[in-house]
């Protein structure tokens, strides 16, 4: 989805609005990301504020109605972006984000979920440079939906992908 700077006027701050590609899947399949954010609660993953379904104005293409999700505004930016302009990290700097993302994975494994997309896009620096793990899209149940604790769909962002997954192999 597209993700978009927005204020929130019940609580007067400013979140993360994303808006899925798909519009047109059922609404069931689009609360798939939230409602596992919803079961997730760790401060090195993103925090979901709600689900809802607005007018998307756009000068082009007209108004449309879409459904979105609202996430907490983390504002610091991606990881891939922080090295890619301030080069390599240090080797502290490196362990430090490093513990953060094996403390947020950890977490979530423990309550039975896989990411499936990781890659430095997805993770984001807030303002304290605390590491947050965002866009759940492609989540699923670390047990797998035959329950044998592997998974079977090719997906992810292919440079990224273990060699199991391109091989077409579970994983």
């Amino acid at each position: 989805g597209t993700v978009y700077l927005a204020e929130d006027t019940w609580i007067d701050k400013k979140v993360a609005l994303k808006v899925p590609h798909k519009q047109g899947v059922d609404f069931g399949e689009l609360l798939r990301e939230p409602r596992l954010l919803a079961s997730l609660n760790h401060p090195n993953i993103v925090r979901l504020v709600e689900v809802n379904r607005g007018v998307q104005n756009n000068p082009r293409k007209g108004s449309k109605t879409v459904n979105f999700i609202v996430l907490e505004l983390i504002g610091g930016g991606e990881l891939f972006d922080f090295v890619a302009i301030g080069g390599r990290l240090s080797e502290a700097q490196a362990r430090y984000y490093f513990k953060q993302l094996l403390e947020g994975l950890g977490y979530m494994h423990a309550q039975g979920t896989a990411h499936r997309d990781l890659k430095p896009e997805n993770l984001i620096l807030d303002r304290n440079f605390t590491l947050k793990i965002t866009d759940f899209g492609f989540a699923a149940p670390t047990a797998g939906r035959d329950n044998s604790g592997l998974l079977n769909t090719q997906l992810g962002t292919a440079s990224y992908m273990a060699p199991e997954i391109h091989l077409g192999k579970p994983y």
